[in-house]
């Protein structure tokens, strides 16, 4: 059994999203304080699999991706994009997420080679959406899920966008988007 400890309007939403998008059997715990959630921080999302704990929006995305190996948002070991995946999927939790928030937390503005890191990624996902819809191509993944979720809570701090709203509305509009919405809030 599957269970997400969640808080809707949190981090955690995008899991509800992977999870529809896996059409996965699942419970959402709702929690509303560190108590009542497993992960060492009280932070959402958290996720228990079979007693195991797994917590971290990548983490979690790699985990479940890994456990259902036939869905066509993850890309399986030793598949040819599993290269491009691992790098988007890192790249996310490990650059894209941390360089937003130091921008909505203004540290960009003390630290020049932050703030020019902050526009060559930019950069790098605008030219590579400027050639496919999504990351890995022709092909929607969960690392679209993240991506897409991480642009809209910053759309405040980013700005108008043009190419970011495309991107926002291929996602906004698959049936397990809309699924999550309902159920996760």
């Amino acid at each position: 059994m599957l269970t997400l400890f969640h808080a809707p309007a949190s981090p955690s939403s995008r899991m509800v999203w992977l999870l529809e998008e896996l059409q996965a059997e699942y419970q959402l715990e709702m929690v509303s304080d560190a108590k009542s959630n497993p992960h060492p921080h009280g932070y959402t999302p958290a996720l228990v699999h079979d007693e195991t704990l797994v917590t971290e929006s990548g983490a979690i995305t790699l985990y479940l991706t890994d456990l259902f190996p036939d869905s066509s948002i993850g890309v399986p070991a030793g598949a040819p994009l599993r290269a491009r995946y691992l790098t988007w999927l890192f790249y996310q939790v490990g650059l894209a997420e941390p360089l937003l928030y130091m921008k909505g937390t203004k540290l960009l503005q003390t630290d020049a080679a932050m703030s020019g890191l902050f526009e060559a990624m930019m950069d790098n996902i605008e030219n590579t959406l400027a050639k496919s819809p999504y990351l890995l191509g022709e092909r929607f993944t969960a690392v679209d899920i993240l991506y897409i979720s991480l642009f809209e809570h910053a759309r405040e701090l980013l700005g108008k966008r043009d190419w970011i709203e495309a991107y926002i509305a291929r996602g906004s509009d698959r049936p397990a988007r809309k699924r999550a919405q309902l159920v996760g809030g």
